[in-house]
């Protein structure tokens, strides 16, 4: 077991920053019970788990909590558990290595991890295993990949907008964000980003259409002050663009908040999210889809920017 101060910051460091900071909201409802009498514990509960595969990521990590009964002795951290995940499509078995992480508040906690990436459309279930044979455990399938429907560019009075759908998804994405991908001024350097995040169910711009597409207006002029601003520019200026891009980060089935909303207020009341059987807590997984595409050159243009190759 290693001993590790931060360890990314625990899982709010990954990719899918605040959906971690909704697990770990969830999380300080139960964590007071690690290591002193809960007299609420069921029999039958074993653990609490918070976490979740990301397909962005080669590093997966899940916090594992045990449900003791006796107060732990002072300066003892041991947890008596081994936490594997197994690949049901593929019968592969991964061992996942514990580590014990120092918080600011001078707590300590168990995350454990594992080095790989999860297939998209495959299960996954996590087991927690006592020495004596006792299990909690919980799966989740990922996100499959889905298809794009892109329409050409709309021309309205001065503004250009461009509609996408992504099929198969009939319930709010978790994260929509633009990017808009641009030559870099010094030759040799890499290309400039700037992405914009494009809400979720609560934004305008982002509707579920024919039952089971997720519909984004992208506001092509309208984005170009917070390009940009996010690129450092003044507004008056045009760099060359290179293409346009969109990511939505999806959840698996069962990871599906109520009224579709991330509410942290609501999500760490005991029993609204739980998966884990002979346990607590929620283990889920994400998946991000993306796509970029180029521009015609006069739209490019209209947009308030330099298509590469014009002067």
């Amino acid at each position: 077991m290693k001993l590790l101060t931060y360890m990314k910051n625990w899982l709010p460091c990954l990719s899918t920053r605040s959906l971690a900071l909704v697990l770990a909201g969830m999380m300080v409802v139960l964590v007071g019970c690690e290591d002193q009498v809960n007299p609420f514990v069921e029999e039958d509960r074993y653990f609490t788990v918070f976490g979740y595969l990301d397909t962005a990521v080669n590093e997966q990590f899940v916090r594992v909590i045990d449900l003791r009964t006796d107060f732990a002795a002072e300066g003892d951290f041991s947890i008596d558990a081994t936490v594997t995940s197994l690949e049901i499509e593929s019968g592969n078995v991964t061992v996942w290595e514990d580590s014990l992480i120092a918080y600011s508040d001078g707590s300590f906690g168990h995350v454990f991890h594992s080095s790989f990436q999860p297939v998209p459309g495959w299960t996954y279930e996590l087991r927690v295993t006592r020495s004596d044979g006792i299990q909690s455990r919980a799966s989740t399938t990922i996100p499959v990949i889905t298809d794009i429907e892109l329409d050409d560019p709309t021309i309205s009075v001065a503004s250009v907008f461009q509609k996408i759908r992504w099929t198969d998804i009939d319930a709010p994405p978790f994260r929509v964000e633009v990017w808009y991908r641009f030559l870099n001024a010094s030759p040799g350097q890499p290309f400039l980003e700037a992405i914009l995040p494009y809400g979720n169910v609560s934004d305008q711009y982002g509707q579920i259409v024919e039952g089971n597409k997720w519909e984004v207006l992208i506001r092509l002029t309208g984005d170009k002050e917070d390009v940009t601003r996010e690129l450092g520019l003044s507004p008056n200026a045009a760099p060359f663009l290179m293409g346009v891009g969109m990511r939505l980060t999806m959840t698996d089935d069962s990871w599906r908040p109520p009224d579709g909303v991330f509410d942290p207020e609501i999500l760490v009341q005991p029993g609204t999210f739980s998966n884990v059987e002979n346990g607590f807590g929620f283990f889920g997984s994400v998946n991000q889809y993306t796509y970029e595409w180029t521009l015609d050159p006069n739209i490019t243009s209209l947009i308030g920017y330099t298509y590469p190759g014009k002067n």
